[in-house]
């Protein structure tokens, strides 16, 4: 079990940047990413060998422009992670969702 988590830094610019990004983004969400933050995505990977069809899908939708990059990391290495938010926002807020996702992809296997 693992997360593959995608980082990506595309121009906004333009009219025709500022689609592409956004298509991009919701590309991600419908195929089960979530947001971490505007700019990074994460999604639970049952096996690593399943990041290379979500790789696959990534190069699919990716823009023209831009800069994306994905890795995967454990689902150990996933829940060491710590997040400091000065905004508000619940410290554990990433992690419940990551426990969201992962139950849903639980129950799909």
């Amino acid at each position: 079990m693992g997360w593959l988590v995608v980082c990506f830094d595309l121009p906004v610019t333009e009219k025709e940047y500022q689609r592409q990004a956004n298509a991009f983004r919701k590309s991600l969400l419908n195929q089960g990413y979530f947001m971490l933050q505007n700019s990074i995505y994460a999604r639970s990977c049952v096996t690593y060998e399943k990041t290379e069809v979500h790789i696959r899908n990534l190069k699919l939708i990716a823009p023209d422009t831009g800069s994306i990059v994905a890795f995967y990391i454990t689902d150990r290495q996933w829940g060491l992670s710590v997040c400091i938010d000065k905004c508000g926002y619940k410290e554990s807020k990433y992690k419940k969702k990551a426990g969201e996702n992962i139950a849903k992809q639980m129950t799909f296997w």
